[in-house]
């Protein structure tokens, strides 16, 4: 096998596992952890570890104009504080399967998103994939006895979320960046993670005793996150370069099946209604992002009319 083959196989394991498995890993970080101090250090050491790689690179060396530092940072804040942010800190209350499956509604919401701001064009086919995959996030959400019990405060700060990671990633294309991937997405994590070690300055009465009570498997899943979702980045932009897009969107339908095997095995309540949500939501999420293909190739495989007849 190729040295190039492996490395591009090697990214998309790193991408389909490890990104699966981060949602079980944030959930056991806040356990013993303030959620703004996971985010800070998290994202900090995130930083310096990208900045590092932008070092090597030569990055730093291009240049870069305060448009594109403001245009990072503001990503910062409404993907790294807000989106996943937001998600640590509902991880405290919620299961880490039912954050991973909130967060996966991410596609659908961006399409939104790309609508109301870009007038994008969505497919029927498409608009399809949104419907099912939210009214499957619904009916996994359902607790069984009513909407208020089902929508509690920790799901709407989910959603908030990944609303906002969606936000963030769809105006991404009309907002400056610097043009390293690597230097651009340090300053987010630096703006993310500077913003959240204020937060956790202010909002903790006791940063020393907050840190005694921490068990070593939050450290672990600390540094588990820093390192290896650092790292996980690092694969997906590579996989950006050498392979289609659409392969690389696969992810999305991998990422929740780890996450909610993981939560499962590790204990987490199953919702009632787990068995019927999971499916509308992959459903949804396979005609979302392959749909338009799946039907230009099945129109291409239909045969032509008999023109004898």
């Amino acid at each position: 096998m190729k040295r190039e083959t492996l490395g591009v196989l090697l990214c998309y394991a790193l991408v389909y596992v490890v990104w699966g498995t981060t949602y079980y890993f944030i959930r056991a970080a806040v356990h013993t952890m303030p959620a703004s101090l996971v985010v800070a250090l998290r994202f900090l050491a995130g930083a310096v570890l990208l900045a590092g790689f932008a070092l090597a690179k030569g990055d730093f060396r291009k240049g870069l104009s305060w448009r594109q530092a403001g245009g990072s940072a503001l990503l910062g804040i409404l993907l790294l504080l807000l989106g996943n942010g937001l998600l640590t800190i509902a991880e405290k209350t919620i299961p880490s399967y039912i954050a991973s499956l909130i967060v996966v509604g991410g596609p659908f919401y961006i399409a939104a998103f790309n609508y109301l701001l870009f007038r994008t064009r969505i497919s029927a086919i498409r608009i399809g994939g949104v419907l099912i995959g939210v009214a499957g996030i619904a009916v996994l959400l359902y607790d069984g006895t009513s909407l208020a019990g089902t929508f509690h405060p920790a799901v709407l700060i989910a959603v908030s979320g990944s609303l906002c990671w969606a936000f963030g990633t769809s105006i991404s294309r009309a907002l400056p960046k610097a043009e390293s991937v690597f230097l651009s997405t340090a300053i987010q994590m630096a703006v993310a993670g500077g913003v959240s070690l204020v937060s956790a300055l202010a909002s903790v009465p006791d940063l020393g005793a907050a840190f005694r009570g921490v068990s070593p498997w939050s450290w672990f899943s600390v540094g588990y996150l820093a390192f290896m979702g650092t790292v996980t980045l690092a694969a997906y932009n590579h996989l950006l370069v050498k392979e289609p897009s659409f392969r690389i969107s696969s992810y999305a339908l991998v990422n929740p099946l780890i996450a909610v095997a993981l939560g499962l095995a590790v204990g987490e309540k199953a919702t009632p209604f787990l068995a019927f949500g999971v499916p509308l939501i992959l459903a949804g999420l396979t005609l979302m992002l392959y749909g338009d293909p799946i039907r230009e190739r099945l129109s291409r495989k239909k045969p032509a009319p008999d023109a004898s007849v």
